[in-house]
Formats: structure tokens, C-alpha cells, sequence
């Protein structure tokens, strides 16, 4: 296994159009191209090949909430199957799905009717709606902060 260093070296190798640099919290922003990493996050160097992996599929922003979860689908299947093999690295498919489980448990929460509790659907970004009471409601943006739920009508 390479160390940190090392595999962010290589990275910008070969990404040289992409920026790396020390962040407080993983992830890519595509509107400075530049992939932001935490070294003493647990498993950094899978997280780093997921949110480079985010860049290299050219990730920018998401329309619907259920959207979200497609692209860390397919950034981490990116990371597993194209990036990591070159790093010799293996990421292990339980610490993905545990990821991945976030954002599952994300979209429902923001997804649960705060009238009725029966799972709604997103009509429009950050609006939802109830097809068993007619309740809609907006939602808060933002996957990294609390989940506010204000119903809109009934």
C-alpha cells in the first residue's frame, strides 16, 4: 500500500488538470477542480480515490436527491475498479456500502411525510410530496447539516 504522500503524487501525476489539497472534510469541487482530503480520516486513501474518482467522471451537481446516490454509486465503483488497481489497493465493498448507507438514509429521511410518516417523493428539487395524505413539503439543502422537513400544504 502506498503511503498518503505518495498516492496523492501520483494522482497529480496523473490528473495533472485537478488540484489536491488538505481539507477539514473529503470531497471534490468541481467549480475549482480541485479534490479535497482529510489524511487522518479512516481509510483516506479510499475516500481520496472516491472523490477523485468524482473528478475524473467529470461529477459536477445533482438535479433530484435520489440523483446523489447514483453518483456515489458510480464514483466508487470507479474508485474500485479503475483507480484503486493501479495503487494496489483494495477497498473493502462493506466500508462503501456503509457509505453509501448515509446517503440511503438521507434521501429517506428527507423522503418521510412529516404529516403521516409514508414515504414520499421528490416532484422538484427540495420539494416532496405525499401520495397517501397530499402533504408536500420542502426540504433543506445540503447533505451535511440536519435534515429539516416544512410542510408546504396539505
Amino acid at each position: 500500500m502506498l503511503a498518503m504522500s505518495s498516492l496523492i503524487k501520483n494522482l497529480e501525476s496523473k490528473f495533472p488538470d485537478m488540484t489536491f489539497a488538505e481539507g477539514p472534510r473529503a470531497h471534490w469541487s468541481p467549480d475549482t477542480q480541485t479534490v479535497y482530503y482529510d489524511p487522518k480520516e479512516r481509510h483516506a486513501d479510499w475516500v481520496l480515490l472516491h472523490e477523485t474518482s468524482h473528478a475524473a467522471l467529470n461529477h459536477h451537481r445533482y438535479v433530484r436527491d435520489i440523483e446523489l446516490l447514483d453518483i456515489e454509486r458510480e464514483a466508487w465503483s470507479y474508485a474500485v475498479e479503475q483507480l484503486a488497481p493501479q495503487y494496489s489497493i483494495t477497498i473493502d465493498p462493506t466500508f462503501i456500502e456503509t457509505q453509501l448507507d448515509t446517503y440511503r438514509d438521507w434521501i429517506h429521511s428527507k423522503s418521510t411525510c412529516p404529516h403521516c410518516q409514508s414515504n414520499g417523493f421528490e416532484r422538484q428539487k427540495h420539494n416532496y410530496c405525499c401520495p397517501h395524505c397530499g402533504s408536500s413539503w420542502q426540504t433543506n439543502i445540503g447533505i451535511d447539516v440536519g435534515i429539516r422537513r416544512v410542510i408546504s400544504s396539505r
